[in-house]
């Protein structure tokens, strides 16, 4: 296109250059003024182009207009029939202003650029050099700044500190130095939960750690230094945490550096626009007003976006990727027929589901009312089996109550005489004494008996088991002498009491000792006097009773005798044995039953219980 007098003039020396070998010096001066009056007329009669330019304001909008103006004023000076106007925005206008489709160009950070590039038509033109390293496209990073005294000596150790930073979406202002700490694995995601964001601009942040509001300001690099040559603060007050000056950086920083501000064209300025504003930056001298004012050197191609978007993407925030919701969407999309199929299923497995647990309700409720009624059988087979060993004692029975009453007996003819030969209540007071204590045994005889026959709930004592076996002797004990069988009682060890179903334990042995009576009545080898020995051995943790007879000895095979109902007597039940191992497995004891040596039976009951003094 046409040149204007200010580029015809800027160019006068080089045009100079290459025509006067060909034309003469006087020839090609006159060339060239000619061509230069040709070109202002075209120039001044064209029309003014207008373009708008966003601008990322960081450190605030007058900050921006001042470091980005003269560069604008660089491409209208250089493009002729322009106009730039800069427009400020911060994190969510600029994506706002995009959204509207509001800009021509933009000028921003890495990170903003990138992710703006994944989701608008946008080209990037140039990338501007800086002399803050040796790396001339990288000076973008995260400073993360505490006051001098601060306690906060590494970035591991501000996991509870009050950080401050402009923005989420600020890539040096917050998301490398977030990146920084991710890699490090020592926070928690709850950490990023209490960072505050101020937004623009940035300057406060760091007052505010000065004023102590704050405890870690995170700021773009180079900020700092900058405030410090503008004088807003003071060197010494301050200091950067695992501060580092990567590529001989004159900017101490927290981060590795990334790339450089972006100038872009958005889709709505024409590709030819584009050309002169890339051809425009890159003839920026480093000395020039515009470059001075924006603090580079310059601009140069592009700089590869790649470590901005490997860091996007290790934060999961790099536009191309999808949430999982939009990848499940999209599947579904593509597979609706098995996505219709899983569903079938999904609802039939529910509904299975849902039917099992209505059929296990149901059984379960069964099984309960099942051993419920279980429950109350045993209680009344238990019932039965006492009341049956109460018959099968009545002689037993009826000499422990005779005795007491023939001796009330005795006693009350004995005083019926003393009166008629006039004894003296004095006289008599012994005699009564002694009716009395019969009196009280027969009573004990008739409670122990009632408390053998009441169906009553099971109840808990403590007690000493040689209690509950001596009571069940002398129940048993007339029997053996009618019969004359040795009924001997051996115990061992120091007396401990524990928590025993006296009842229950009871009938247990009465069972044992019946069985045991039974055993040797029915041995024909006479040569053997019939005996039956008790044992009670106290261990430290548990007691140990032991009923052992050398009558006939096991009919059956041990696992025979175990089960229910079996009995080898015509008029039993069967019952005995089993109830009598359920009553010790309830004491959470053990029940053995094998046979004795040389002849006999021979039941062992381990009962655990805890060590009290008496």
């Amino acid at each position: 296109m046409p040149l204007s007098f200010p580029t015809c003039a800027t160019h006068l020396p080089g045009y100079l250059q290459r025509l006067t070998p060909l034309l003469g010096i006087k020839a090609a001066f006159l060339y060239i003024v000619s061509m230069c009056c040709l070109c202002v007329c075209p120039a001044q009669a064209g029309v003014l182009q207008h373009y708008d330019v966003g601008v990322l304001a960081l450190r605030g909008d007058q900050h921006a207009e001042q470091s980005w103006r003269p560069t604008l004023d660089w491409l209208e000076d250089t493009i002729p029939n322009t106009e730039f106007t800069l427009h400020t925005y911060d994190f969510e206008e600029l994506d706002e202003a995009f959204e509207h489709n509001q800009l021509d160009f933009l000028l921003t950070s890495p990170g903003q650029a990138t992710r703006i590039a994944r989701q608008y038509p946008l080209n990037w033109l140039a990338t501007q050099k800086t002399p803050y390293s040796s790396n001339l496209t990288h000076s973008i990073a995260s400073v993360a700044v505490v006051r001098s005294d601060s306690p906060y000596l590494a970035l591991r150790d501000i996991e509870y500190a009050r950080v401050g930073a402009v923005s989420e979406k600020a890539f040096g202002g917050f998301l490398a130095l977030r990146y920084e700490i991710e890699k490090r694995n020592v926070f928690g995601s709850s950490f990023f939960k209490r960072v505050k964001f101020y937004g623009p601009p940035t300057d406060n942040i760091l007052l505010s750690v000065i004023d102590n509001d704050l405890d870690v300001a995170v700021l773009p690099a180079c900020t700092l230094e900058s405030m410090i040559k503008e004088g807003r603060i003071e060197r010494h007050k301050v200091r950067v945490l695992e501060g580092k000056r990567p590529n001989d950086s004159i900017c101490t920083v927290t981060t590795p550096l990334y790339p450089n501000w972006t100038f872009a064209k958005t889709d709505r300025a024409s590709n030819s626009i584009g050309k002169l504003v890339t051809q425009s930056l890159l003839s920026m001298h480093e000395s020039a007003y515009a470059a001075e004012a924006a603090g580079n050197v310059g601009w140069t191609l592009p700089a590869s976006p790649v470590k901005v978007d490997h860091v996007l993407h290790q934060l999961d925030m790099h536009p191309l990727q999808r949430t999982w919701q939009e990848g499940f969407m999209k599947w579904l999309d593509r597979n609706q027929v098995l996505a219709f199929a899983t569903f079938v299923v999904f609802m039939l497995m529910n509904i299975y589901h849902f039917w099992l647990e209505y059929r296990f309700k149901r059984s379960k409720d069964d099984l309960k009312k099942t051993l419920y009624e279980l429950k109350e059988r045993n209680e009344q087979l238990e019932h039965a089996q006492r009341t049956m060993i109460v018959s099968e004692l009545g002689s037993s029975i009826a000499h422990e109550i005779n005795q007491p009453l023939s001796t009330i007996k005795n006693y009350s003819e004995g005083l019926q005489r003393r009166i008629a030969q006039g004894m003296t209540p004095d006289e008599m007071s012994p005699f009564l004494g002694k009716i009395e204590q019969q009196v009280t045994v027969a009573s004990g005889i008739i409670q122990r008996l009632r408390g053998l026959i009441k169906q009553t709930p099971t109840d808990y004592v403590t007690c000493d088991p040689i209690f509950f076996i001596k009571e069940s002797i002398s129940l048993i004990e007339y029997d053996f002498q009618a019969q004359k069988i040795a009924l001997n009682l051996i115990v061992e060890g120091e007396p401990l009491q524990g928590e025993f179903d006296v009842i229950g334990m009871q009938q247990v042995m009465i069972n044992l000792l019946k069985n045991a009576k039974d055993a040797c009545m029915a041995s024909l080898d006479y040569e053997i006097s019939p005996t039956v020995t008790i044992e009670l051995l106290y261990g430290t943790h548990e007691v140990v009773i032991r009923v052992q007879d050398n009558g006939i000895g096991l009919a059956a095979s041990e696992t025979e005798v175990k089960k229910p109902f079996y009995t080898t007597k015509e008029d039993g039940l069967g019952l005995g044995l089993p109830i009598c191992r359920e009553v010790v497995e309830a004491h959470r004891g053990h029940f053995i039953i094998q046979a004795a040596r040389p002849v006999g039976c021979e039941v062992t009951v381990v009962l655990p219980i805890k060590r009290e003094q008496e």
